[in-house]
């Protein structure tokens, strides 16, 4: 899909709207100002003056584009970057695969919860804070795992690296709507959801090539690095996009919004379907980098190119979404997620039982696991946020919690049972737990009714 049309690396900023000048009228209606051409600074009219004086952090120029989209690629590469050097990791610090699996299932489920409290805290304290303290949280976490000497100092870097990257993940997109309005909004979030996409398709190659050249620290010292320069960059280019908001916080309207969206039957039917499908996927992350060093014989930098055919099939399957969905429909592409899901891994399963051993045979129908969550993963999100549309942000929030959780616990599953293998020398600790996600994703797809959503 050729992304929407970009005439500069910076988008005309969202219409600003002068303040009424009558003093008896402060709920009058606002009538919108002349909006100013773009890169131009104009003089701020006398009660706009007056309000910067008073104003601590004054709305600076529009952050440029790439800046925005650096932010949001924070969250995947600190997920999936430093896959292909777990069991260099794990024989560096002479710990177990359990435990290195821990390292993935720590990190979803501090970016679970942090995700649920970033978008409220937000709310209450402005958008700049918030970023710049997450940015700033990021390269502190990634330096601790750098320097980690022991397992459980790298889990608790790894937590940290999460609460600091989940404001990428929650907040970027907010960003862009804040800063650029509803007419330049949607053009410049087709870009920054592009990075999200490509960035963990890049990101375990790099991985693996630092890796196998430079040792497993360096990645997260160019974690660390990453972390800083957009700390420095948002410091500098971003000010504050939304001013915090008086009245009643945030959080106690999330709490009331959720206790309604848990009453909801149709809501839990998205939200299983999509915590089911992610299992798949998480296993396939937190167990991939055992089967390509165990049983395929893969050095770090090959597996790294072997899971960019994965990515890019989860980007296939996104771009399907975008084409069909009007005519399909939701459930139908969850449908079809979850069958093709469920078929890559019944044919990577029985590859082996064929005797067929090769990266091919694995990755291959791995591929057809990221497209199946392409189909799947967008369409049940958008069913979770559509069930009550007045509760859409909670909606997401919620979802995207469930979603990263599921994944948490697959992912530790795995690490347990490949260090506890009742299947020696198969790819079962893998699969099994893979099998097992892909059949429940099905059977709660087909739960799913059209009149479901709103």
């Amino acid at each position: 899909m050729t992304p929407p049309e970009c005439p500069s690396a910076e988008f005309e900023p969202a219409q600003r709207y002068a303040p009424s000048t009558e003093p008896d009228a402060p709920d009058a209606p606002r009538t919108p100002a002349a909006p100013a051409k773009p890169n131009t600074i104009t003089a701020p009219t006398a009660p706009a003056a007056a309000a910067q004086t008073t104003d601590p952090t004054p709305t600076r120029s529009p952050a440029p584009l790439w800046l925005l989209i650096s932010v949001s690629t924070v969250q995947p590469i600190a997920l999936n970057m430093y896959v292909p050097a777990m069991g260099t990791m794990q024989s560096d610090l002479s710990t177990t695969r359990a435990l290195i699996s821990a390292t993935l299932s720590a990190f979803l489920v501090a970016t679970a919860l942090a995700t649920l409290v970033v978008g409220a805290l937000s709310d209450l304290r402005g958008r700049r804070p918030v970023l710049i303290g997450g940015l700033a949280l990021f390269a502190v976490g990634s330096a601790m795992c750098a320097a980690a000497p022991t397992i459980t100092v790298l889990i608790v870097g790894r937590i940290v690296q999460a609460i600091g990257s989940s404001v990428g993940l929650a907040l970027s997109r907010a960003v862009v709507r804040d800063i650029y309005g509803a007419r330049s909004s949607a053009s410049a979030i087709a870009y920054v959801t592009m990075g999200m996409a490509v960035a963990p398709m890049l990101a375990p190659s790099l991985g693996g090539v630092m890796s196998q050249a430079l040792g497993w620290r360096s990645i997260f010292l160019f974690m660390a690095i990453v972390g800083v320069a957009t700390t420095v960059a948002t410091v500098a280019r971003l000010g504050e996009t939304h001013p915090p908001a008086p009245g009643r916080g945030g959080f106690q309207r999330m709490k009331d919004e959720a206790r309604e969206l848990f009453g909801i039957r149709a809501f839990w039917h998205f939200v299983a379907a999509l915590a089911f499908i992610c299992t798949s996927f998480f296993a396939f992350i937190a167990g991939s980098a055992f089967v390509a060093e165990t049983i395929l014989g893969l050095p770090p930098a090959v597996y790294g190119l072997y899971f960019m055919c994965v990515a890019a099939g989860y980007i296939v399957g996104n771009f399907c979404t975008g084409r069909f969905v009007e005519r399909l429909g939701l459930v139908m592409m969850i449908r079809t997620g979850t069958v093709v899901t469920l078929a890559g891994i019944v044919l990577a399963a029985l590859a082996p039982v064929a005797g067929i051993i090769h990266p091919l045979a694995f990755f291959g129908p791995m591929t057809l696991v990221g497209l199946g969550n392409g189909f799947a993963l967008p369409n049940a999100i958008a069913g979770a946020v559509s069930v009550r549309p007045h509760l859409a942000g909670t909606a997401s929030g919620l979802a995207g919690s469930f979603q990263l959780g599921a994944g948490a616990v697959a992912s530790l599953v795995v690490g347990l049972l490949c260090d506890f293998n009742p299947w020696p020398d198969t790819m079962w600790p893998v699969m099994g737990p893979m099998l097992i996600g892909g059949t429940i994703a099905l059977f709660f797809s087909f739960t799913l009714r059209r009149g479901m959503v709103s």
